[in-house]
């Protein structure tokens, strides 16, 4: 059959070009021997109808499997922006705009998820469809990253106990043999400005020093000190020399003596 092919085709070659004529026939005679090469080859290999039907089936699985990740992460309640035209601040951690961030929602890790922390309501918040904000249940996010920051999620053990620490999202500012953690807040107020109500958001971050199995808040250098005991003395003379200053580097001199405990251990 191909032979008969390639002879009409061969016969309806003009020979007032010798080179072109031949080239024809080394042309066609390349296309018959891939095709016999071809067909043998899939006369040789017969896949099962099972396998043909898995590899029909499998592009529609994983469509079905990102649609439902999907729909799981985008079905929350919706989050209404509760802020006054008259203001000085916002409720949310660095900038008022989204930002790509990666959370663990309810066992499932997803990535490239334009995503808000509102830091006066503890809550994470997604954007849908680019415009659209929708609040995730805190009790289903174990952990989230946002610009450069990682956030996990404590829950309190024992709500009676003042001194523990609270259920929330905390920012692992430093993790290893020593962890550091910053419970990120901003309070809201009011308050008048030139004979104006403006309503006025303030940062007022926590630091919590781990202390064995549990955390102990730290707001200076004694209770630093209070907290790293066994190296007093040494993180005084640390400090000393740096020139640690609490009031104006609070969060930069609290992580160097964390830094610097640990090199005396």
């Amino acid at each position: 059959m191909i032979y008969n092919i390639l002879k009409s085709k061969i016969l309806k070659v003009s020979p007032t070009c010798l080179l072109c004529y031949k080239f024809k026939i080394r042309s066609l005679l390349l296309i018959a021997s891939c095709l016999l090469a071809t067909t043998e080859a899939f006369s040789q290999v017969k896949p099962s109808a099972e396998a043909n039907q898995a590899l029909a089936s499998y592009p529609i699985k994983l469509y079905k499997q990102g649609i439902n990740q999907e729909s799981h992460l985008y079905n929350g309640p919706e989050y209404v922006d509760y802020r006054r035209p008259a203001r000085d601040g916002h409720q949310f951690f660095i900038q008022d705009e989204k930002s790509l961030g990666k959370v663990y929602y309810d066992g499932a890790h997803y990535e490239e998820v334009p995503m808000l922390y509102d830091m006066v309501t503890d809550e994470v918040v997604i954007v849908v469809n680019g415009f659209l904000l929708q609040k995730l249940v805190n009790e289903k996010v174990t952990s989230f990253e946002l610009r450069g920051h990682t956030f996990v999620r404590h829950v309190a053990q024992d709500s009676s106990n003042e001194n523990a620490l609270k259920t929330g999202f905390y920012d692992v500012f430093k993790a290893g043999n020593t962890n550091l953690l910053v419970k990120r807040i901003k309070l809201k107020e009011r308050v008048i400005e030139d004979n104006k109500d403006v309503e006025r958001y303030s940062p007022q971050d926590k630091f919590f020093l781990q202390s064995g199995n549990t955390y102990k808040e730290v707001k200076s250098k004694s209770s630093v000190y209070k907290v790293f005991n066994d190296k007093r003395r040494e993180l005084k003379r640390y400090a000393r020399a740096q020139k640690l200053n609490f009031r104006k580097q609070r969060e930069a001199s609290i992580l160097a003596l964390v830094l610097h405990y640990e090199t005396l251990k």
